[in-house]
């Protein structure tokens, strides 16, 4: 079972001995960690992992963290390169809940291959046309790798491709791609929300008193230092609130230099 980790010092010795015994997954896989580490746009994170997937025969990718109870399943999608085509009629048909390559994580959450699930047990006719139809957009074989929280919950990251390169050294190292290109994934989605969050710019007296309120001035105090009635204090306080989305002014403060708007 793995965890979602902030640094690869915890793989250092396994990639070392690949890399002193000359192993090309241990090098490829050691560059690729430290090149995505380095990036902060989601873009450029999504070129990296395609570009790294690709060397191994992996030409398309779907990392997905799976919804709460009662929310869409695709509502957890990180990135999904497979064929458009192929995308809607997965959805149309609803293969999710009978995608035995997908519902094979309740029997085990190490990294399978799709192969490994056809010779593990007899698919049915649905479950086996599902692949059928993913092999017509040039898709034969893939990777299931969960990636488990310590909350329990489980993300998914799973390249696939005509005939890729699914050795026993290849697997290892897909798994900490996988791991990495999850994280780096969520991150800069979260940071690309933050930075994109929008609000209504402040007025030039907005910003004042904001600034005002932000070193503990009251609403009095704030008028006779600007000489203006409390009233419209209080009611340019009310208009920043509303603008910065806060119920209250020590979170209107927050957010205000949260939005650059004021400093302390």
């Amino acid at each position: 079972m793995w965890f979602i980790i902030s640094d690869y010092s915890s793989f250092r010795p396994w990639l070392d001995q690949m890399n002193t015994e000359k192993d090309v997954y241990g090098k490829r896989t050691l560059d690729f960690v430290e090149r995505l580490q380095k990036l902060t746009k989601y873009e450029e994170i999504c070129v990296e992992i395609q570009k790294e997937l690709e060397w191994f025969g992996l030409s398309c990718v779907t990392a997905w963290s799976m919804p709460g109870p009662g929310r869409p399943h695709d509502e957890g999608i990180l990135l999904n390169t497979r064929p458009q085509d192929y995308i809607d009629n997965y959805k149309e048909k609803k293969y999710l809940i009978h995608d035995r390559l997908i519902t094979e994580m309740r029997q085990t959450l190490h990294p399978y291959s799709w192969k490994d699930v056809q010779e593990r047990r007899k698919l049915s006719k649905l479950e086996q046309k599902i692949i059928d139809e993913g092999r017509d957009f040039g898709m034969h074989d893939g990777l299931i790798i969960p990636i488990v929280t310590m909350s329990g919950s489980v993300s998914v990251i799973s390249p696939c491709g005509d005939d890729p390169d699914l050795s026993q050294r290849a697997r290892s190292a897909l798994e900490i791609i996988g791991i990495y290109s999850q994280q780096a994934l969520k991150r800069a989605l979260i940071r690309e929300q933050r930075d994109d969050a929008a609000h209504t710019p402040l007025t030039p007296r907005e910003r004042e008193i904001m600034q005002w309120v932000a070193i503990g001035k009251s609403d009095d105090e704030i008028a006779e230092i600007l000489n203006i009635g409390a009233t419209t204090v209080t009611s340019h306080v009310e208009n920043a609130k509303k603008k910065l989305d806060a119920f209250r002014r020590t979170y209107a403060v927050v957010q205000a230099i949260r939005f650059g708007e004021i400093s302390l």
